[in-house]
């Protein structure tokens, strides 16, 4: 079992705990400075056998080693991809689906695969109607034989839903009927789940 928490005045910490007594099997920790104003980890990480990752607060993805926890890569979505970190810090949980961190930094890019083996880029979305990121996180669905990614993306001056393909970031489809000022839905399942 991994968690993830930051406290103010405190750096990230993941732990990896054994299920079968509770002890720590590794830690690791990045510095970061938040405010009280709810900052602190509110992030699930996605976890395989292999990877582990995480969503910092102030947006820093992280992959370790499932198993050692040695890194392997960061991003910094704000740095790297012009992210606006969401009031309350960033609460989008990350999808590792076929060996790949499926992300939405809505900054220079909406949506975008990350190899977890090597950090590399493999797609990026554009982000032409510049959304905004969410607290939403990104549900995989499946529908008529196609497998693509969902979501919920901006604010109430531009923003909606988004459907992505998972083989190369295309959207699929995308509508603006739907938006909210604080987007925060949970996912939900259809067709074949990913390895989140």
């Amino acid at each position: 079992m991994c968690s993830t928490t930051t406290r103010p005045s405190r750096p990230t910490r993941l732990r990896c705990f054994s299920l079968a007594d509770g002890k720590e099997i590794w830690r690791y920790s990045y510095p970061v400075k938040i405010k009280r104003f709810h900052g602190m980890s509110r992030t699930v990480p996605a976890v395989t056998d292999e990877y582990v990752v995480t969503i910092g607060p102030k947006g820093h993805v992280t992959c370790l080693d499932a198993n050692t926890g040695q890194f392997r890569w960061m991003l910094n979505l704000v740095k790297e991809f012009g992210t606006v970190i969401p009031q309350w810090y960033a609460a989008q949980c990350p999808l590792i689906d076929n060996g790949r961190a499926i992300i939405a930094p809505a900054g220079e890019v909406l949506m975008m695969a990350v190899d977890c083996a090597t950090g590399e880029i493999v797609w990026k979305t554009p982000n032409p109607d510049q959304w905004v990121m969410t607290h939403s996180s990104i549900t995989p669905m499946e529908f008529a034989g196609r497998r693509f990614y969902v979501y919920c993306g901006g604010s109430t001056d531009a923003g909606g839903v988004i459907g992505v393909s998972a083989t190369d970031g295309t959207v699929l489809w995308k509508t603006d009927a739907w938006k909210v000022r604080t987007n925060a839905p949970s996912r939900s399942w259809w067709g074949r789940t990913g390895s989140s």
